[in-house]
């Protein structure tokens, strides 16, 4: 009948109204969350670069002292203290790009250099899981347009990854 059908649409209007609030909802609660990422990141990044400073004064201390059997332990701050601020970083990017205030610096660079610090960075960490790193040199040559800087931190995060979870066997980049 036309009562039902007038029902009908009325209850459908309801419905979107409804969704519509959730949604709007949603969005501020995922901003606000975002910015809370972003306040939180900034936060934790002052007082452990000031951990990260002490560490590495400490470790030359120890150096110029004599004091060798120290610096393992010391070593060991500052690498902790290093993982936790790429972890930081990495939050913090979250956050950027959660809220749409990622920035790209595209630049022309050579892909051998980013392949050389690739390189430099992950070999200790191959080494320490028992792990060979390979590299594809056939496909590695020229130079590219991108955000160095960005490409370099996802390839670390895909290598890091690859080697925390492979045990005594081969990553390739």
């Amino acid at each position: 009948t036309g009562e039902d059908l007038r029902q009908t649409l009325e209850t459908i209007e309801v419905q979107n109204i409804e969704l519509d609030m959730a949604r709007k909802e949603a969005l501020k609660a995922s901003q606000i969350k975002s910015e809370f990422l972003a306040n939180m990141s900034h936060e934790l990044r002052t007082p452990l670069n000031a951990v990260l400073g002490y560490s590495e004064m400490l470790q030359e201390e120890c150096e110029d002292m004599g004091y060798d059997d120290l610096l393992p332990d010391i070593e060991r701050i500052n690498t902790s203290g290093r993982h936790l601020l790429a972890l930081i970083n990495d939050v913090l990017d979250l956050s950027k790009i959660e809220a749409g205030k990622m920035e790209v610096f595209p630049t022309n660079f050579d892909i051998e250099n980013v392949v050389e610090m690739l390189t430099a960075i992950n070999t200790p960490l191959s080494e320490k899981t028992g792990n060979a790193f390979v590299i594809d040199q056939d496909q590695i040559s020229g130079s590219m347009y991108s955000d160095e800087t960005k490409l370099r931190q996802i390839l670390t995060n895909f290598l890091s990854n690859g080697f925390k979870n492979t045990e005594k066997g081969s990553v390739t980049l």
